[in-house]
């Protein structure tokens, strides 16, 4: 791709090949260093989210060759894993005694060959727990890798230290905002987290666990999602046609009795296909309605559905969206919650500001969190303890525990969403103080939007020029 000539490319076409060649130049030197790993994912072969292992039932279903097929995808790993191991590469205790168990539990019913490679691998899996830490990487020159995998992440170079220091400012000053609020309420005691917790479960703010309030929360979100809408020509220029389409939904009965979680169909740039956020409310009472409308901002709009059609409409080579810059749609979305509080959303309802600020209390601890796992030698322990510490219960449906088994297995991922979105406020800050009163808000959304995914420093190189 290098010796690939950019003479004669369109202007898109470029960006395409300057892109993804900065992003496989990242890779390379990722392989080169720690041929171990298989790209900026994870380092590790076998874990809670990946390897052949997690197929076992869908290959006994098949059966015959399908299952003696995955027997030998399986063991391959398990020599994988001991030849890593030998190199310091073990994944954390925790999620070795998890895989050891969801072992045991996919051998039940498989094929004798399936079952024995299953069986083979847990063990070889026990054999090595107790060389392995609790948190993040600790193999040789680790520092190194971690630092590679966030700018694979960001598309930009940053030193952990930096990365880390960046989260906890950010958790500074939104705690700091949020102590205030509470404290208007008349909560003065115990920090921050213990308020917010005691808030999110008074009952003057949950809905009813049944249809009627499963309707009423989707109407609220909705009417956000509406105000929402009105404010987009405020801070954009051309609005792609599917942007006006989103709006929040029920899930099917079926995907709310299975307590699915939120997901989302996108629209398309031209708008014949509508975009549509599928709301999570098997646990309806754990979500306050003062949580709920910078989820609108976040996955409608500003977020993921005016950033997807208009990565669709920039005509973006795929590779460029998968591999520029991992860390950018969720970066961008959290910025739209940022944006949508600085346009004045929430003015005059102090609850629903504490709801954003608990969430970007959320976004900004994912940081620290994966920081500190990887950077700081941190343990699961402590990074569990600090970011219940932080926010309170988690706003979104997921347990926090969740969220570091997550940032352990694949170090820098969440990391470089939270980089991506402080790196786009940084840049707008940059921009601003560059053009001084020419600064147009719309122009500077543009720029980012309309070129489609590109690494962070590539997209400074783009707006400052």
């Amino acid at each position: 791709l290098k010796a690939f000539p950019p003479e004669g490319l369109s202007t898109h076409a470029r960006l395409d090949r300057d892109a993804i060649l900065q992003a496989l130049e990242t890779e390379a030197e990722i392989a080169r260093r720690f041929p171990f790993v298989s790209g900026s994912g994870s380092p590790y072969a076998v874990t809670t989210r990946a390897g052949a292992w997690l197929r076992t039932a869908e290959a006994v279903k098949a059966g015959g060759e399908a299952a003696d097929a995955l027997a030998r995808r399986v063991a391959a790993e398990t020599e994988k894993l001991r030849a890593d191991a030998g190199l310091g590469v073990l994944p954390p205790g925790f999620v070795i005694d998890k895989v050891v168990a969801g072992l045991a539990k996919a051998s039940v019913g498989a094929p004798e060959g399936l079952a024995k490679a299953l069986a083979a691998q847990a063990e070889a899996l026990a054999l090595l727990r107790p060389r392995a830490g609790d948190g993040g990487v600790r193999f040789e020159d680790a520092e190194t890798y971690y630092a590679l995998v966030l700018k694979a992440n960001l598309g930009a170079a940053i030193t952990p230290a930096e990365a880390h220091s960046r989260g906890l400012d950010a958790c500074r000053r939104f705690s700091a905002r949020a102590d205030g609020l509470l404290r208007a309420r008349g909560l003065n005691k115990g920090s921050v987290s213990a308020r917010l917790t005691a808030l999110s479960r008074d009952p003057r703010f949950l809905y009813s666990d049944d249809d009627a309030g499963r309707d009423r929360l989707v109407a609220d979100m909705n009417a956000w999602l509406d105000k929402a809408k009105s404010r987009l020509s405020r801070s954009f220029g051309a609005v792609p046609k599917g942007a006006w389409t989103s709006q929040v939904s029920r899930m099917s009965a079926a995907d709310e009795a299975a307590a699915r979680q939120g997901y989302r169909e996108a629209p398309s740039f031209d708008g014949k296909r509508s975009g549509v956020y599928f709301v999570d409310l098997a646990a309806i009472r754990s979500r306050p309605r003062w949580t709920l409308a910078s989820v609108a901002h976040h996955e409608c709009v500003p977020g993921h559905m005016l950033q997807i059609p208009m990565e669709e409409g920039a005509g973006a080579h795929p590779l460029r969206t998968r591999l520029a810059c991992p860390g950018f749609s969720e970066g961008w979305s959290i910025y739209a919650e940022q944006l949508a509080d600085e346009e004045g959303a929430f003015a005059g309802d102090p609850l629903a500001e504490l709801g954003y600020l608990q969430w970007m209390l959320f976004r900004a601890g994912r940081l620290v969190v994966d920081t500190g796992l990887h950077a700081k030698g941190w343990s699961r322990t402590k990074a569990e303890a600090w970011f219940a510490d932080l926010q309170g219960p988690p706003p979104v449906f997921a347990p926090i525990a969740q969220d570091v088994e997550r940032a352990a297995i694949g170090p820098g991922s969440i990391a470089g969403q939270g980089l991506s979105w402080l790196g786009l406020v940084e840049l707008r800050a940059a921009a601003r103080r560059r053009q001084g009163r020419d600064f147009d808000l719309k122009a500077f959304h543009d720029a980012v939007l309309w070129p489609g995914t590109l690494p962070l420093a590539m997209l400074r190189a783009q707006v400052l020029g």
